[in-house]
């Protein structure tokens, strides 16, 4: 019985005829791997956001209660308001200090990748023959169809690359080196040339 456990990337209906017929050119070539992390991160463990949520709760009810003493504001109505803003605040540190992106560059494609601890999400891979154009230190993004932001802050350290596909043009935005960028530059050009 074969494992239904195979790579996507082996027809399992041919498993046997794989390794035969596979040309060296279906050899993927990794030309760079980069991951983009914030510069000032408040969490960087389970155990510290664990600590936070626990003292903002406390905080909560502490506001909630003083409220309630010092100018007789009902908890019911106090309450629903501080954890909406908790919530909020949680979401937007969550965003901005611990969500990382991880771009990787073959000879083929550019795969973006958000991580936030253990969770990882493919947020694309672009065919560097699908991509239109590439612009570094751009600081107005011109949004021609869909947007995947696979970028941190600040805006004016983003790389917006376009690309077109068959469903449309898709803008994607990433924060990585100027190294990488150049890498990336480089091989799409040589691609492009390539298939002239």
């Amino acid at each position: 019985m074969l494992s239904l456990k195979c790579s996507s990337l082996i027809d399992v209906l041919k498993y046997a005829t794989y390794n035969i017929h596979m040309e060296e050119n279906a050899v993927v070539n990794l030309l760079a791997i980069e991951t983009a992390t914030p510069k000032w991160r408040i969490a960087r463990s389970a155990g510290a956001v664990y600590i936070m949520l626990i003292a903002l709760i406390i905080g909560c009810i502490s506001i909630g209660n003083l409220l309630y003493a010092s100018w007789q504001i009902p908890r019911h109505i106090t309450q629903p308001i501080l954890y909406a803003l908790i919530a909020v605040s949680c979401v937007l540190l969550y965003r901005r200090h611990y969500i990382c992106y991880r771009y990787t560059l073959t000879d083929n494609v550019l795969a973006l990748e958000e991580t936030g601890g253990r969770i990882e999400k493919t947020l694309a891979v672009i065919s560097l023959q699908d991509i239109h154009a590439i612009n570094m230190n751009a600081k107005e993004i011109k949004i021609n169809g869909n947007l995947i932001r696979a970028s941190l802050a600040p805006k004016e350290t983003q790389t917006i690359i376009e690309a077109v596909h068959i469903g449309g043009k898709t803008t994607y935005t990433i924060s990585a080196s100027e190294e990488f960028v150049n890498k990336l530059t480089a091989q799409w050009k040589s691609r492009a040339e390539s298939i002239i």
